[in-house]
C-alpha cells in the first residue's frame, strides 16, 4: 500500500500504478492511496502514470513494502499557488508575493547541465551576466551588478574580491535543490549589497526516508573537452538524516566559430556535507562546503600576449541553523551562523615577443555572519523582527611583480600590500509586518537600520583608513487579487549599498588590468518603484512587470586609459524597464515558455548611458514529454548594444538555438543530451571591452545513475 502526492503534499487521485512484470495495475483514490497485490520478489518496480505529471519509476524492496510508501510526483506545470518563495526571510505564497521573483527548480538545473550558477540563470527574465567571458561571469539583474546583487548560500552571504563581484562559481549545480531569484530591491531584509535583488541558492537536503540512496553523475562537453563526475549519498530516519556529495569538473579552452578562446580553461572540486534534524517543532541543520578552484582562466581579447588566470580559489563554508517552531502563540525563532575563510589568487603575464613580466596577487579574508529573528502572528498580522551581523576580518591583498629580459633572467622584483588588516562590520536591526486581514489584499511593510564600519591599512600606511555609514531602508508592498486568477502587485522601497573594501582601499593589479581605489566614495541610496500583473490558470501563466529605480551617488567604473580603471560617484542615475514572462501547456506533457526584457539606464547628471545595462533579449522554448523521453528546443535573441556605458563598447545582436533531450532507462539510469548553439553562430554576448566570442556548437552528454 502507498500514497501518491504532489510536491505540495496534495493527494494525487486517478494515477495509474503499473507493475509491468505481472501486468497488474490499479488507480489511486481521492486521498492518493493505492493498494496492489504482486508476486514476491527481491526488488519491485512500479510505474506511476498520470496525465498531469511526469512518469515516475519507483523501485522498492520487500522490506520497504512492509510499510506505507509515500511517492511524490513532479508535475509538468507547477501550480503557481503551490510555489513558495523565501526572499522575505519567511515562506510566502508566490501569488501573494508583492515583488518579482522566479524559482529555478532542481529538475531544470539538472537537465540544462550548466557548468556554474551564473550560466543557469540566463534563461530567467531580467537576468544577464557581466564579464569578459569564460567560467567566472557574474550575475546581473535589471542592469544592476557589481556587488549590488546579494548572493546567498543557504542564507549565508557570498562575497568576492573580484572587481565584478561575487559569482558563486564554486557552488556545483549538482548540489543545488533550487534557486530563488528576487528581482526587486531587498535592503530592508538583507542590508547592503541587495540594492538590485537577491539570488538565494538552496542546497540539497537529506531525504529522511529511512533508506540510504545516492547517485553518480558524469558529463562531457565537446566544445571545451569538459569532464565532470560527481557522487552523492543521503539517508536517515524519520527525523534525522545526512547528505554527502563530492563533485569535480575539469575543462580545457573552449572553441568558438572564430577559433580557440585562450584562458577559458578551469578546474573545480567541492565537497558538501550536511546533517539535518527535523520535527514538527524543530529544525537543526549543520553543513560544511569546501570548494577549490585551480587554474581558472580569465578569458579576454589580449590572452595571447597578456594571459590572466586565477591559480587558486578556495571557500570553506561552515553553517549552522536552529529553528524553533510552534512556540507560545504560534511563534517561531530562527538562529543562523556561518563562517567562511576564503582566498583568491590572480596571475598575469606579458609574453610577446618574450616573457617580459609576471604579476601575482592574493586576497584573503575570513567572513562570518549571525542572524536571529522572531516571528509570530497576532490576529491578522505576521510580525518578523530581529538582528543580523555580517563581518569580514583579516582582509588583505598582497601583490608581487617580476620583470625579465630576453634570456629569462630577472631584471627586477617588487612586493607590495595594496591593503592589510581590512575589516568590515555590518550590524542591522529589522522589523517587518505582513497584514492579511483584508479580503483579497496582502500588505507587507518593513524598516531596517544598519551601522557599517570599514577600515584597512592601505598601501604602506601604518595608520588605518576608515569609512563609517549609517543607513535606513524601508519597504512597503501590496498584492491585490482582482479575480481568483489575476493578481496585481506594487511595492516602493528605499535601498542602499556601501562601497566595498576593494573600492575604497585596493589599488593594484586585477584580472583585467589595474585599478585605482577611491577612499572618498559615498554610499549608494535608491528609491525604487516596482509593480506587476500575474495571470494564471491550471495550464497558463503570464507575468508582466515594470520598474523604475533612481540611485543617488551611483558608483561607476571608468577607464582612465587602456587596462587602467578607477571609480567615481554619479549624483543620480536612473534605471527603468519592463519584463514579460509566459508559460503555457497546450496539452499535458507539452510546454511552451519564454520571457522578454528591455532596460534603460541613464546618468541624470550628464545623460550618458550607464554601464551594465544589457541589450533587450527574447528567450523562447518548448518541451515535450513522451513517457520516459523529454525533448526540448529553445532560442535566445538579443538586440545589438547601440548605447554603451563609459566602460563598454558597441556589440551586434545575435541569436542561438539549443536542442536538448533526456531519457530514463529502467529505474536507475538517465541520459541527458544538449546541443548548444547548434547553428554554429559567432557572437559576443556582452559589451565588455575585453569580451571574447562565446562557445560554438557544443554537444554535451550526461549520465545519472541512481541507487
Amino acid at each position: 500500500m502507498g500514497r501518491i502526492v504532489s510536491p505540495s503534499g496534495t493527494p494525487v487521485s486517478n494515477a495509474v500504478v503499473l507493475h509491468r512484470s505481472s501486468d497488474q495495475k490499479t488507480l489511486s483514490d481521492d486521498k492518493g492511496i493505492f493498494s496492489l497485490n504482486i508476486p514476491d520478489s527481491h526488488k519491485i518496480i512500479f510505474e506511476i502514470i498520470h496525465p498531469d505529471y511526469m512518469v515516475k519509476i519507483v523501485s522498492l524492496t520487500l522490506e520497504t513494502l512492509n510499510k506505507s510508501v509515500l511517492i511524490q510526483l513532479n508535475p509538468y506545470f507547477i501550480q503557481r499557488e503551490d510555489v513558495t518563495v523565501t526572499a522575505f526571510r519567511y515562506p510566502e505564497a508566490f501569488t501573494s508575493f508583492p515583488a518579482a521573483e522566479t524559482v529555478l527548480t532542481r529538475e531544470t538545473i539538472e537537465t540544462n547541465m550548466h557548468e556554474n550558477v551564473s550560466e543557469g540563470l540566463l534563461e530567467l527574465p531580467g537576468v544577464s551576466n557581466i564579464g569578459a567571458g569564460g567560467f567566472s561571469l557574474v550575475p546581473n539583474i535589471r542592469g544592476l551588478a557589481r556587488r549590488r546583487i546579494l548572493i546567498l548560500l543557504d542564507n549565508a552571504r557570498i562575497t568576492s574580491e573580484r572587481r565584478t563581484g561575487a559569482s558563486a562559481s564554486f557552488v556545483n549545480p549538482r548540489d543545488i535543490d533550487r534557486i530563488d531569484v528576487l528581482r526587486s530591491p531587498s535592503s530592508v531584509f538583507y542590508g547592503s549589497d541587495a540594492i538590485g535583488g537577491v539570488i538565494h541558492i538552496l542546497t540539497r537536503k537529506p531525504s529522511l526516508n529511512k533508506r540510504i540512496q545516492g547517485s553518480i553523475q558524469t558529463r562531457y562537453s565537446t566544445a571545451n573537452h569538459g569532464k565532470s563526475i560527481g557522487f552523492n549519498l543521503d539517508g536517515g530516519t524519520d527525523h534525522t538524516g545526512f547528505y554527502l556529495s563530492f563533485q569535480g569538473v575539469d575543462a580545457e579552452n573552449y572553441s568558438s566559430p572564430e577559433g580557440e578562446v585562450l584562458q577559458s580553461f578551469f578546474t573545480q572540486g567541492s565537497m558538501l556535507g550536511k546533517i539535518s534534524h527535523e520535527t514538527d517543532k524543530r529544525e537543526i541543520h549543520l553543513s560544511f562546503l569546501s570548494a577549490r578552484g585551480k587554474n581558472i582562466g580569465k578569458a579576454n581579447k589580449d590572452s595571447i600576449s597578456k594571459p590572466t588566470w586565477y591559480p587558486k580559489e578556495g571557500h570553506n563554508f561552515i553553517q549552522f541553523q536552529w529553528k524553533e517552531k510552534h512556540l507560545a502563540r504560534d511563534g517561531e525563532i530562527d538562529f543562523q551562523a556561518f563562517l567562511n575563510p576564503q582566498y583568491l589568487e590572480t596571475k598575469k603575464e606579458k609574453i610577446i615577443p618574450f616573457k617580459k613580466s609576471e604579476s601575482f596577487s592574493r586576497t584573503q579574508s575570513i567572513d562570518y555572519g549571525l542572524f536571529f529573528s522572531y516571528r509570530r502572528e497576532i490576529g491578522k498580522i505576521r510580525i518578523t523582527s530581529g538582528a543580523d551581523v555580517f563581518g569580514r576580518t583579516g582582509v588583505q591583498a598582497k601583490s608581487m611583480t617580476t620583470t625579465y629580459n630576453e634570456s629569462g633572467e630577472i631584471l627586477s622584483s617588487s612586493e607590495e600590500w595594496p591593503y592589510r588588516k581590512g575589516m568590515r562590520s555590518d550590524l542591522g536591526f529589522f522589523l517587518s509586518l505582513d497584514y492579511f486581514g483584508l479580503k483579497n489584499v496582502d500588505l507587507v511593510g518593513g524598516g531596517r537600520l544598519d551601522i557599517v564600519r570599514l577600515k584597512a591599512l592601505p598601501g604602506g600606511s601604518v595608520q588605518f583608513a576608515q569609512s563609517e555609514h549609517k543607513a535606513v531602508s524601508g519597504f512597503i508592498g501590496s498584492s491585490f487579487k482582482i479575480t481568483p486568477n489575476i493578481v496585481l502587485f506594487v511595492n516602493i522601497a528605499r535601498a542602499y549599498r556601501i562601497p566595498s573594501l576593494s573600492e575604497l582601499f585596493y589599488s593594484g593589479i586585477t584580472g583585467r588590468g589595474s585599478i585605482i581605489a577611491q577612499p572618498g566614495l559615498k554610499s549608494e541610496t535608491s528609491f525604487n518603484l516596482d509593480g506587476g500583473l500575474r495571470f494564471f490558470t491550471e495550464d497558463f501563466y503570464l507575468g508582466v512587470y515594470i520598474f523604475g529605480y533612481e540611485i543617488d551617488h551611483l558608483i561607476e567604473r571608468y577607464m582612465l586609459q587602456p587596462k587602467v580603471y578607477t571609480y567615481g560617484n554619479i549624483n543620480k542615475g536612473r534605471i527603468s524597464g519592463y519584463e514579460l514572462e509566459i508559460e503555457y501547456f497546450p496539452r499535458p506533457g507539452w510546454k511552451i515558455y519564454g520571457n522578454y526584457f528591455a532596460f534603460f539606464g541613464k546618468s541624470l547628471d550628464s545623460t550618458d548611458d550607464l554601464n551594465d545595462i544589457p541589450p533587450a533579449r527574447l528567450f523562447l522554448g518548448s518541451e515535450l514529454w513522451i513517457g520516459r523521453l523529454s525533448l526540448g528546443i529553445n532560442t535566445t535573441i538579443q538586440q545589438k548594444k547601440n548605447h554603451p556605458g563609459p566602460a563598454e563598447i558597441h556589440i551586434p545582436g545575435y541569436f542561438v538555438i539549443n536542442i536538448k533531450a533526456n531519457y530514463m532507462i529502467g529505474t536507475s539510469f538517465r541520459i541527458f543530451t544538449l546541443l548548444y548553439n547548434c547553428l554554429q553562430r559567432s557572437y559576443i554576448a556582452r559589451p565588455d571591452p575585453d569580451a571574447v566570442y562565446e562557445p560554438g556548437r557544443n554537444l554535451q552528454l550526461g549520465l545519472n545513475y541512481q541507487f
